[in-house]
């Protein structure tokens, strides 16, 4: 294939949640931000979006505007147009330029490169040119934050704003820009239009969620990014036997105790601002099926694919065999909107097996297991720890999956899970020593799921419970924290 080169090896630097830079930045910010009105606040908040971004790499400023006016225009123009097909086709027009800046950016080498594949199978030789473009940071995370917008305006759900400023605001205010959550118009934008006032009982709260993300990120994620860096570096799994789930579980408590740990952090930093961001996480490890995994984890992801996928394409209401297929498409796009490969494409679709496999389990099997004799308390917590256990496994083949989509350049991806699978259920002769400490950061990211509303609610704990966890938390972080400044995994979709 040709190559077509767009990308300039250069960077000024970057400024994540967990290193010296940003806490200085924050600072800085803080400082100006109770010092001005509503109005002068906004537009600081903006200035200061745009530096962070910008630090990361400036170029793709101009791209980050450009989304944000083109939709903030066209949520006008829908809303002024009394036409119902001129409004669809501004709709249309909006969705074909966000979607194509998206492609262009993300998916245009994994398209080109698949069909090319494709049209070889059939005897068909072409050539397709490859662009080598640097990815823009958060791009799939705001794309669909605009696009969401522009959707609920064309519906009339929402109002369209006519500020521009207070737009620009909530596309790109700093802490959910780069990794989310996905925060809807109807939620944040409110927020951007109206004076904020911050009352102590928030700043505790948010103080407390902060150092939370720390000890995830720091702490957890890191400790066992080390693992699995290490397990997943080679062309094959580290193990002969079944100490290769040692790895995958290590990878499955540092992908949530990263993700939700940004989530916590980006929380926090905006309950300072009086800001509330929507919660994207509860127990997504402690649940017994699909439905309730998705219920629980990457929730304005799931949430915002369910509106604006699943139900547009007929959702439960077209038949059996349509819900089904409705699962299988929403959880593939899903996937690949994680990023642009088979490997991410088929977590999407096994997900999406899951959950037709549940929902036909409950089409046909859940009447006659209602006319069966109900079990007994203690009967029913033994079935769902059960069901919960078997089901995290299944979550965990699925991750398998999903990080081989970045494994190291030459490595066959398809080879690699086949021999990770085929190691699983050979039985050890013994438990590699590092499992104790996987365990032990396993079981702090449990119970962080298990007491979620609680850690949700600091200021509602007594003062004793207060001082008790702020040291413990502190304490773990200096103690155990990794601090080289390790970028959070879902800064690459």
């Amino acid at each position: 294939m040709a190559d077509i080169c767009f990308s300039i090896p250069f960077s000024i630097g970057r400024v994540i949640f967990n290193s010296l830079t940003f806490l200085v930045f924050f600072g800085i910010v803080l400082l100006l931000y109770f010092r001005l009105g509503h109005r002068g606040q906004n537009w600081m908040l903006i200035v200061a979006s745009y530096v962070f971004y910008g630090w990361w790499d400036y170029r793709f400023l101009s791209l980050l505007l450009f989304t944000t006016f083109f939709d903030y225009f066209c949520a006008l123009w829908i809303e002024g147009q009394p036409n119902p097909a001129k409004r669809r086709l501004l709709l249309a027009a909006s969705m074909t330029v966000n979607l194509t800046v998206l492609g262009v950016f993300k998916y245009f080498n994994f398209f080109a490169e698949s069909l090319q594949h494709s049209l070889g199978l059939l005897g068909i030789t072409l050539s397709f040119p490859m662009l080598h473009v640097v990815l823009p940071v958060g791009i799939s995370f705001y794309t669909f934050l605009s696009m969401s917008y522009t959707i609920d305006v064309y519906r009339r759900e929402l109002r369209a704003t006519h500020n521009p400023t207070d737009f620009m605001l909530y596309v790109a205010f700093f802490p959910h820009l780069v990794a989310g959550p996905i925060v809807r118009a109807s939620v944040l934008l409110p927020q951007c239009q109206q004076p904020r006032k911050i009352i102590p009982e928030q700043v505790a709260n948010g103080l407390w969620l902060i150092l939370m993300g720390y000890v995830k990120k720091v702490v957890v994620a890191d400790r066992l990014a080390q693992v699995v860096n290490w397990g997943f570096s080679r062309g094959g799994p580290p193990f002969a036997d079944a100490n290769s789930w040692l790895v995958i579980y290590a990878f499955a408590f540092q992908i949530y105790s990263d993700f939700s740990g940004y989530t916590d952090i980006a929380r926090g930093l905006s309950k300072l601002m009086g800001f509330e961001l929507v919660v994207n996480f509860r127990a997504p490890y402690l649940v017994t099926n699909p439905a309730d995994f998705w219920h629980n984890w990457h929730i304005s992801l799931s949430t915002w694919l369910r509106d604006y996928l699943y139900i547009p394409l007929g959702g439960n209401r077209k038949g059996r065999l349509r819900t089904y297929g409705n699962l299988m498409i929403t959880m593939l796009l899903g996937g690949l909107w994680h990023g642009a490969g088979a490997a991410y494409a088929l977590w999407g679709l096994y997900h999406g097996l899951l959950l037709a496999c549940q929902r036909a389990w409950r089409d046909f099997v859940g009447p006659r297991l209602q006319q069966a004799p109900r079990n007994t308390a203690r009967s029913a917590w033994l079935t769902n720890a059960l069901l919960a256990l078997i089901f995290f496994h299944l979550v965990c083949l699925g991750w398998l999956l999903f990080r081989a989509g970045s494994l190291p350049a030459g490595v066959d991806q398809t080879k690699f899970v086949l021999h990770y699978l085929a190691t699983l259920i050979v039985v050890p002769h013994s438990i590699h020593p590092m499992a104790r400490a996987i365990l032990i950061l396993a079981a702090v990211s449990l119970f962080f799921q298990w007491k979620f509303d609680a850690m949700n609610r600091f200021s509602q704990w007594r003062v004793a419970w207060q001082v008790t966890g702020v040291v413990a938390a502190l304490g773990a972080i200096a103690a155990l924290g990794v601090f080289d400044g390790a970028q959070f995994i879902y800064f690459q979709f």
